[in-house]
């Protein structure tokens, strides 16, 4: 299948960009400890790439009532803000694939569930706030990812056809919300291994972001 020329690009922006999904799974752990609560990392991947409103909702049901969100939220939050308290790690061809974006003109803009005002403290604190100033939080939309409605919102401010758009994703939630979008799709997977059932959509994998711009056509002859 011959693919359209991509003509914009749409980042999710923790786990792909940002080096952030570690951090928040390691938070999560320390505080499941801390609290005297037994380990749930499937919990932790059921809340990768939701927003707010829908993690809270997840959270507070795994939770169980054994602590309350906010008691929950207060130790994960402390061990967050201590491990990227010197910086925000970036992930290996981000600033790469921007610059190359720029440099040819293609317009791009991050879909991330992250609220917007967060999203963008977290970019400049990372020190890509000047190669990503377009942001499309998670408290734009109502229905989060695996819903399309972010990557709708976010091709609509581009001007661009989904179907001849690139998302580039690292988790489950997102890889569905931006192919049920109908959006090309590249996943880079982070935390969570794509499965068996998450592949059957016949999306693009790929080991690292600039493997994924190769893959669609967005990046020729640079490795």
């Amino acid at each position: 299948m011959t693919l359209p020329t991509p003509q914009a690009v749409v980042f999710d922006m923790d786990g792909l960009l940002l080096d952030t999904e570690r951090v928040y799974f390691e938070g999560f752990r320390t505080a499941l400890a801390a609290l005297g609560l037994p380990q749930d990392d499937d919990l932790f991947r059921r809340l990768v790439g939701t927003n707010r409103l829908l993690g809270r909702r997840l959270l507070t049901e795994g939770l169980s009532g054994r602590v309350t969100l906010e008691e929950f939220d207060s130790v994960w939050d402390d061990e967050i803000a201590q491990r990227l308290a010197d910086c925000i790690p970036v992930k290996p061809g981000a600033r790469a694939v921007a610059e190359h974006l720029l440099e040819r003109d293609i317009p791009y803009i991050i879909a991330t569930s992250t609220q917007t005002e967060k999203a963008h403290l977290h970019l400049e604190r990372a020190g890509l706030s000047e190669l990503f100033q377009d942001v499309v939080g998670g408290d734009q939309v109502t229905a989060s990812k695996p819903a399309p409605d972010i990557y709708l919102h976010a091709t609509a401010r581009l001007g661009h056809d989904p179907a001849t758009c690139v998302a580039f994703e690292d988790s489950p939630n997102g890889v569905r919300a931006a192919h049920a979008a109908g959006l090309i799709t590249v996943q880079v997977p982070d935390i969570v291994v794509p499965d068996a059932e998450l592949r059957a959509l016949g999306h693009y994998i790929a080991c690292n972001i600039i493997a994924g711009a190769h893959a669609v056509g967005l990046m020729v002859g640079r490795r």
